[in-house]
């Protein structure tokens, strides 16, 4: 290991030296006992956690020498290791005593302002759920004592809530991806309206498990359900417009993002849907759904409650190629279990933020599921052995190649749809000044944020 920290030459070894001066919420040290707490604990498939996978995958121990040193020891050369495994940590003097399976349950995880700490600007003060939450000082923040005394989260469930942005009536919001409402706040004297190309992206995705399912194992099927959706009308009609039709995985920001050179494209084209699904063997049964070997072409697509608007549309255009797809919603909680836990799904619909690295072995590889974001069990050996030369590749372009490679074998194949990848706005009061959000984190200088006028 490095003495004052770093990286090794073999690019295996990452050692951290840890600041001395950093407390926890509730007046203790944060040490590196947390870092390796909460790393072996994610690591434990008990957990449930998308990130099990990847960090079994990448890591082959996580050491602490002395209280504030901690050793990553590597399986292999991860070159995006500082951009794609740092995560936040959990205090291991309140979670360490926890049986791993009882952690998402734990009154810390519920949001109880007596044992949800953290090390932040701002600590918890009130939790209502489904309506707000109110953070305070943490006048002991290592990087400074911050200019507000706190400050709240309020929880809308109409967009007609926002309108209270044009009266001042609160003073910061994210805008998400459209809405009308953004044009009538742009204008406004007392608002900026900050528009920014995102990181995230609306998809389906095909179960691929032959023991759940075999609608979807002809890929000809799957790219025929894509040729099928008019996704520039579906931007205009869903976002306003302030989205971008994908033609690759890579979102906008990404500096591999290159729909010039991803070769397979999914245009509107119901025609060509017709023609796949005929030459897969699917034609067309007496109500107009298709049949083959005497099973009708129908599914169910689940979503998460509140998000069914763009299923809705993909059910009617898939109807008119002959394709039944059911829309079914459940509470968000139980969504999120059934798209990273059960995998208990025919096709499944999700909005997802990528990392900023361009490394997707999340998604794709093989040994991405369980236990990631390989919701629907993909498997191809090809996209494995590229995503494995990217992250042993320090060079950016010769990575950016090896990216558009993969691209071109997972879109070909379409495990999954990416729909558009999404535009984000924020709305700020001009009376709040540091406020800068941007794709990657809105709150990164929160201890800098103070409001002119003092309230």
């Amino acid at each position: 290991t490095l003495a004052n920290g770093g990286i090794s030459r073999d690019g295996l070894t990452y050692t951290f030296r840890l600041r001395k001066d950093v407390k926890w919420h509730d007046g203790r040290s944060f040490t590196s006992r947390d870092v390796v707490y909460t790393y072996t604990t994610m690591a434990n498939k008990d957990l449930g956690s998308p990130r099990t996978a990847e960090l079994n995958d990448r890591v082959e121990s996580v050491t602490a020498p002395n209280d504030f040193t901690v050793v990553f020891r590597l399986k292999k050369v991860v070159a995006p290791f500082l951009t794609s495994n740092m995560y936040p940590i959990v205090p291991e003097h309140i979670l360490g005593g926890v049986p791993v399976a009882q952690i998402k349950a734990h009154p810390f995880s519920a949001g109880d302002p007596r044992q949800t700490v953290g090390t932040g600007p701002f600590r918890f003060g009130e939790l209502v759920k489904g309506d707000r939450l109110t953070l305070v000082k943490n006048a002991n923040y290592f990087r400074g004592e911050p200019a507000l005394d706190g400050y709240v989260f309020k929880v809308f469930k109409d967009v007609k809530d926002l309108e209270q942005l044009k009266s001042g009536g609160f003073d910061y919001s994210n805008l998400g991806g459209g809405g009308q409402l953004r044009a009538e706040l742009d204008g406004k004297p007392n608002l900026t309206v900050l528009t920014y190309d995102s990181y995230a992206f609306d998809f389906y995705a095909y179960q691929l498990d032959p023991a759940r399912t075999t609608l979807f194992g002809d890929k000809r099927v799957r790219q025929a359900l894509a040729h099928a959706l008019d996704r520039e009308a579906m931007v205009k009609e869903f976002t306003d417009g302030y989205a971008t039709v994908a033609h690759g995985t890579a979102p906008v920001p990404s500096w591999a993002y290159a729909p010039e050179q991803i070769k397979t494209r999914y245009t509107y084209d119901p025609a060509k849907a017709a023609q796949l699904l005929d030459a897969a063997g699917w034609r067309p049964g007496p109500d107009g759904i298709r049949v083959k070997d005497g099973k009708r072409l129908a599914f169910t697509l689940w979503a998460a409650k509140g998000n069914e608007d763009q299923p809705m549309k993909m059910r009617e255009q898939w109807r008119a190629v002959g394709v039944e797809a059911t829309v079914q919603t459940e509470e968000f909680d139980a969504f999120l279990k059934r798209l990273t836990e059960t995998h208990d799904f025919e096709m499944i619909f999700s909005g997802f933020t990528l990392d900023i690295d361009p490394d997707q072995t999340g998604l794709w590889a093989t040994a991405s599921y369980p236990g990631a974001f390989n919701f629907g069990r993909y498997s191809n050996r090809q996209v494995d052995d590229l995503l494995t030369r990217g992250l042993g590749e320090f060079d950016q372009e010769k990575r950016r190649q090896i990216y558009i490679e993969m691209q071109n074998l997972v879109v070909d194949e379409l495990p999954a749809m990416i729909l558009h990848f999404g535009q984000s706005s924020a709305v700020v009061n001009r009376r709040v000044h540091n406020l800068k959000p941007n794709a990657i984190n809105h709150h990164w200088n929160a201890h800098l944020w103070w409001v002119e006028d003092g309230r």
